[in-house]
């Protein structure tokens, strides 16, 4: 995000803490819920979005492109970005709701709704992929794998947040396409490991086969089937739908016209070259 000028930063109070809009995140710890309100409320001011001021979505959206590269640089797997979106979002209207509520409306209960969101503004914005297989799986796809530092690192975040990890300005130096081409990656690999988690894949692909021929044609677009009246064999669309549909129970006996669903596609149904041979006398 760009650096904010010499204007007026937003500041908005809800009861003793005020919320003071931010271009970014502080280096080498992770984002507080507090970092996350105040990044949005940044996006969210018209003489920073240019012309038109932003939406909701949309400054989520680029919030949540941002979270996942800082977390990246430490080595740190989320989870997927519309996942992060959502979360923002949901945090981010209870502060709208708190914050607009009328004075006339400020009771005991608004104060101590205030006060929880206030303490647990100062704690992590956890957005960590917690589900192990799926964290195997995009460091396999990607190559970062997590050490025993950055768990130590993780943990501290979660708690006290006193560690920082060194690395990060050498690592953040990357150019800003760089990183988001990785995490477009990352998405791509987790929609990878989502579809083999769940055997859609392999499923999908054997379907397919099943259906399709080895050059990738029907048997019914192959080898027409002759009419019943014993007339030259019918090819329209609407022919070949019909006898894709034919079915009969295992082990019946199948009209003429039927056999070439249990043939295999590389034998010629009997009756083949007596067509060819009526149609040729034609």
């Amino acid at each position: 995000m760009e650096s904010l000028d010499t204007e007026v930063r937003a500041r908005k109070t809800l009861g003793t803490v005020e919320y003071v809009e931010s271009s970014g995140f502080a280096q080498g710890v992770l984002p507080t819920k507090k970092d996350v309100v105040q990044n949005m409320l940044y996006l969210l001011q018209p003489k920073r979005a240019g012309q038109a001021q932003r939406s909701k979505e949309d400054a989520a959206q680029l919030l949540a492109e941002h979270l996942q590269e800082h977390w990246l640089v430490c080595n740190l797997h989320t989870i997927a970005t519309q996942n992060i979106k959502k979360l923002i979002l949901k945090m981010y209207e209870e502060f709208t709701r708190l914050y607009q509520t009328r004075k006339q409306r400020q009771n005991q209960a608004f104060s101590e709704r205030a006060d929880r969101f206030n303490e647990s503004s100062e704690k992590l914005f956890d957005v960590f992929c917690t589900d192990t297989q799926m964290r195997d799986k995009l460091e396999e796809y990607s190559g970062i794998k997590m050490t025993s530092i950055e768990w130590k690192f993780l943990e501290d975040q979660r708690s006290e947040r006193k560690m920082y990890y060194e690395d990060f300005t050498e690592k953040q130096e990357l150019k800003m396409m760089e990183r988001r081409q990785k995490i477009q990656c990352l998405e791509h690999f987790r929609k990878l490991a989502r579809e083999e988690k769940e055997g859609s894949k392999p499923k999908e692909m054997k379907y397919k086969g099943e259906e399709q021929s080895d050059e990738g044609t029907s048997v019914d677009e192959l080898y027409p089937t002759e009419e019943e009246n014993g007339g030259a064999p019918a090819f329209s669309l609407r022919g070949r739908r019909k006898r894709r549909c034919t079915t009969a129970a295992a082990g019946t006996d199948l009209p003429l016209e039927g056999e070439h669903i249990r043939m295999s596609i590389r034998r010629v149904r009997p009756g083949f070259y007596e067509t060819v041979e009526k149609v040729k006398n034609c």
